[in-house]
């Protein structure tokens, strides 16, 4: 399974984009995506624990891919990355440089028929 995390500074963005991910996707068992975006009482920003909290929830993934929108909620994911204590989960953990929705939807659906890394990461590549 490959897990996606999504993070942005608005909740509302980060769910739309995985209502639209899930639609398309359906049911595979083979990609699960979570949303990490505003803050925990409901206001524009990021929070590195709760994506933290995202990424723990992805331990038992084979690989888990980040997309965030713009600046702090990079570093917001950055940050995140460096409080995991577990080189294993670490080493599972990629932070995507391409554009949220269209990286997003295109790794989705690409790991939803059983992609390799590579093949997921050049489909990313071409957005």
């Amino acid at each position: 399974m490959i897990g996606i995390i999504l993070v942005s500074h608005s909740k509302k963005i980060t769910d739309g984009i995985k209502e639209m991910i899930d639609e398309m996707i359906g049911t595979s068992e083979s990609v699960k995506i979570k949303s990490c975006g505003g803050t925990e009482d409901g206001r524009l920003g990021t929070n590195s624990l709760e994506i933290l909290k995202c990424i723990e929830q992805f331990k038992e993934a084979e690989y888990i891919l980040i997309f965030s929108d713009i600046g702090s909620a990079v570093l917001s994911a950055e940050t995140a990355l460096d409080l995991i204590e577990a080189e294993t989960l670490k080493t599972k953990i990629q932070l995507v440089d391409a554009p949220l929705v269209e990286g997003a939807f295109a790794a989705a659906v690409r790991a939803s028929i059983n992609s390799s890394l590579n093949e997921i990461l050049v489909e990313v590549a071409n957005c």
